[in-house]
């Protein structure tokens, strides 16, 4: 009884995620095609800011002037969405709700030759694809290894290095360019942009401030659909699984079979990390050959402490990756509560590790 009370927990627990997930997909895809719009057409956008551009068919597109869009019929339950995308992610400030209605109704007003915006990559939302994206449209032409349009310093999945933007920003104004005529127009980072005012802005904020007066500062961001999301950061970030089974499929290749991704065709995530555990006792092991022998290994990678808890906790029998190795190992593991768990908590709002506040 107490077994089936259980499975029972669990199916409602993962038809939960499913409904969840459809539901803020649906309330949230409407401010990504938005962003898209604008990042897609670009050269639209320049010849006619101020004005709402959209796609009438794959070919074609039209220009939606203010009056028409004014007139157009608007749904009533933007309210709605706004106010269940506000409580998915745990936005908790007081305007949140307000905010996210306004998106629906406010007409596209970039000005490619004002604003400069940034692109907050927040953790796991699809943001290394959506910089290659920015670095392809209005990031072109491209100047060697950099994207003219690109402020330097950015970096897919990385910390804005306002170091390295620093150095190109004077390397243009000393070949005689007037600030007012510095080409940037965006950049992208796991670091934040806001606040960009107070005792609390970003060092990111004021940077731009002090750098590019000149320019409206506009912050965009991608927000993603939970149940991928969850799944992205249980694989990659919680387990690392992503680099088993590339590792994986390479041995594969080298035997002369295909690269595989489904346990149907032979993938087994449970051996994967029967793998990933077996190479860190190893690693451990090694570890405390050398300090037993006081040899210094100049290659042996170094085991850091909750690598040696995690060899320790091994050895004494303790799983410590059990909630690795199925959804429903992790759905009924006290891990799922804790770490990146994005469905109850405010994950997406929260701050890159690297990013500095108070100027």
């Amino acid at each position: 009884m107490q077994t089936k009370s259980r499975y029972n927990h669990i199916a409602k627990i993962q038809a939960s995620f499913i409904i969840c997930g459809a539901l803020l997909y649906i309330s949230v895809i409407g401010t990504q095609f938005k962003m898209m719009n604008i990042i897609a057409n670009f050269e639209s956008y320049s010849q006619h800011p101020g004005q709402l551009y959209y796609e009438s068919n794959a070919a074609t597109g039209q220009i939606m002037d203010n009056e028409r869009r004014n007139n157009a019929k608007v749904s009533p339950n933007y309210k709605e969405i706004a106010a269940s995308v506000a409580s998915k992610w745990n936005l908790t400030a007081p305007n949140a709700v307000e905010l996210l209605e306004k998106q629906f109704y406010k007409e596209n007003d970039w000005d490619p030759k004002r604003d400069f915006f940034h692109f907050h990559h927040l953790y796991k939302s699809g943001g290394t694809s959506m910089s290659g994206v920015i670095d392809k449209t209005i990031g072109l032409p491209r100047k060697g290894k950099n994207f003219e349009g690109v402020l330097p310093g950015s970096y897919p999945s990385g910390d804005f290095n306002h170091e390295e933007a620093l150095e190109d920003i004077n390397r243009l104004l000393k070949q005689g360019m007037k600030r007012e005529e510095l080409p940037y127009r965006a950049s992208y980072a796991h670091t934040g942009l806001r606040p960009v005012y107070g005792p609390e802005k970003t060092r990111t904020g004021e940077f731009f401030l002090k750098q590019l007066p000149h320019k409206r500062l506009r912050a965009i961001a991608m927000l993603r659909d939970p149940t991928d999301f969850r799944a992205s950061n249980h694989a990659m970030i919680m387990c690392g699984l992503n680099y088993e089974v590339n590792k994986w499929n390479n041995e594969r290749e080298q035997n002369g079979l295909e690269r595989v991704c489904s346990p149907r065709d032979g993938l087994n995530v449970s051996h994967l990390v029967d793998r990933k555990i077996q190479a860190l006792l190893e690693k451990c092991r090694k570890a405390d050959e050398a300090d037993a022998t006081s040899v210094n290994y100049i290659a042996q990678p170094t085991v850091n402490k909750y690598q040696r808890i995690q060899c320790k906790n091994e050895v004494e029998g303790i799983d410590t990756l059990k909630h690795c190795r199925s959804a429903a190992h992790l759905l009924a593991s006290p891990k799922y509560n804790k770490h990146y768990r994005s469905m109850f908590q405010g994950l997406m709002g929260r701050f890159h590790r690297g990013q500095h506040f108070g100027g």
